[in-house]
């Protein structure tokens, strides 16, 4: 059996996940329009629910599984990773089931809270949705662990590619009946794809197993089955406490920003679709970026557990500082172009018919761009402190962190001057405070560099004069082509001129470079 290399475990991630992000833009984006405002508002108070059910049983697992499944692979206790997993299996399908039935029943509740009462007929349409993905986790931590992010990558497309196929259609033909019907639709695209992306898994394990049969007929004797389950369980604790803070944000975003909006005078129909584009339109694409830092995080779990456990100290050091360098220059750019360009991304993305809502979306993206920084940050800096055996710290930063926002939430957005900018601008401490006590808890646990010319002022530098290049092809090509042309070129424009000058002025160290490009597939 083979296992990849970090960084061509990284890229293999990176590809299908902006793979799967066009997909799911080229999904979303008409998906909103379907929709209107009043649908993507109904559908952002269905997915923030969804999205904290998950977490019991997705992400957090399966970085507890990887880094279990890694450590017995450094050590060649092949039969006992397979064990683990099995394990896994079981305990993932026994909670999901049983948020799948509690969130059936407590659906009409929900509802009501969140001050749309027939909404609970989507909570229905999804709860299957969070099986498929809890028994999906097992697998995709399990392959992680083994180094082989094949799985994971093609899983991504799987999903986008049945989401695109059966969500689109569902709510084009639901819409017709109104907004409700027309988000339920897209609701069951989401758990039928859910379901492909399992059936996926199960499909390549079998096929798997067969041709690596030597690696399960190794005589060491793993621990009893439920011994193991709660060994399992007891791991991913922490990853869960860690992973939940987000979505519980999203969450209490779900509950709060509408009531405190009515309170301030505005009625639940248009408090709901001011909810829409702050999380459906603005936070979508804030998150995009975060997806390349994403598949950074998710490598980086098992290879430096791999490292540690084999007492590789340098390794660890040269990872993780590479690590954090990348997400930099995935985040920084981005930051750039949605703050000074936010009027040209939202009308090639969304173009919407509302003059109002084109001029808020980009006002509220313009504003929000800085927590593209932060997030990627918060990512990245979790995961390494995961990985170091130090989870507990980003736990209690965010959850420190989003006392804060609801604090400052509830008194921005309940102020006519602020309105919905106040969600914005509680999100931008929340990532702000929580990234910031990572990185220096971080930094006294790992030598990290501390050149600021490579990791800081490099990319810094070349996103300010890629966004000169862009605005000057915007300037000569507005004349001479559609508006719509005349942005895509000219930010393909901007993407080339920006890595050319990260080469440029020497972002990368000899060594970064050598590893960056060394692909090669090592066997185990």
């Amino acid at each position: 059996m083979k296992k990849q290399s970090f960084f061509a475990g990284t890229l293999l991630l990176t590809i299908s996940a902006i793979f799967s992000k066009i997909l799911g833009a080229i999904y979303k984006i008409p998906l909103t329009k379907i929709l209107g405002s009043l649908g993507n508002g109904i559908y952002y108070m269905i997915f923030p629910i969804y999205a904290f059910l998950l977490t019991f049983v997705s992400n957090s697992f399966v970085n507890a599984l990887s880094q279990m499944v890694s450590r017995e692979v450094a050590k060649g206790f092949y039969k006992k990773a397979q064990r683990t997993f099995c394990a896994s299996l079981f305990l993932l399908f026994c909670l999901s089931v049983a948020l799948s039935v509690i969130l059936v029943l407590f659906s009409r509740q929900i509802a009501r809270y969140q001050g749309l009462d027939s909404a609970y007929v989507c909570y229905f349409a999804i709860s299957p949705a969070i099986i498929f993905v809890g028994l999906s986790s097992a697998f995709r931590g399990y392959f992680q662990g083994m180094q082989n992010m094949v799985p994971s990558s093609i899983s991504q497309i799987t999903t986008q590619i049945a989401k695109l196929s059966f969500g689109f259609a569902l709510a084009s033909l639901f819409a017709k009946r109104g907004a409700i019907y027309g988000t339920l639709g897209g609701i069951i695209g989401i758990t039928i794809s859910e379901g492909c992306s399992f059936l996926f898994f199960v499909v390549y394990y079998i096929v798997f197993k067969r041709k690596n049969k030597s690696l399960f007929l190794s005589k060491e004797n793993p621990p009893q089955f439920f011994a193991l389950v709660g060994k399992v369980f007891k791991s991913s604790i922490p990853f869960t406490l860690s992973s939940i803070i987000l979505p519980l944000s999203m969450l209490v975003d779900s509950f709060l920003i509408v009531n405190l909006l009515k309170e301030g005078g505005f009625n639940k129909f248009f408090a709901t679709e001011l909810l829409g584009l702050n999380s459906g339109v603005v936070g979508t694409l804030i998150s995009l970026p975060s997806t390349l830092s994403i598949s950074i995080c998710i490598t980086i779990v098992p290879y430096i557990t791999f490292a540690l456990s084999k007492g590789d100290i340098k390794d660890v050091h040269t990872k993780a500082t590479l690590a954090i360098k990348l997400s930099l220059i995935v985040a920084i750019p981005c930051v750039f172009v949605f703050c000074f360009f936010s009027k040209e991304v939202i009308s090639l993305l969304y173009g919407f018919g509302s003059t109002y809502e084109t001029s808020l979306s980009s006002s509220l993206l313009s504003l929000a761009s800085i927590n593209v920084l932060y997030l990627s940050i918060l990512q990245i800096s979790t995961s390494l402190l995961q990985s170091i055996g130090k989870p507990y710290v980003p736990v209690l930063s965010l959850l420190c962190a989003l006392v804060l926002k609801v604090f400052c939430e509830t008194i921005f957005v309940g102020s006519p001057y602020f309105n919905i900018s106040g969600a914005v601008l509680a999100n931008i401490l929340c990532y702000m405070i929580s990234s910031f006590i990572n990185i220096i808890y971080l930094r006294r646990q790992i030598p990290l560099s501390s050149n600021i010319y490579r990791s800081v002022f490099a990319p810094v530098l070349s996103s300010v004069l890629m966004s000169a290049g862009i605005f000057l092809t915007l300037k000569m090509l507005s004349p001479l082509v559609s508006s719509s042309l005349a942005v895509i070129l000219s930010f393909l424009s901007g993407v080339i001129v920006f890595f050319l000058l990260v080469f440029i002025l020497g972002t990368f160290d000899k060594k970064e470079r050598q590893l960056l490009f060394s692909f090669k597939r090592r066997r185990i």
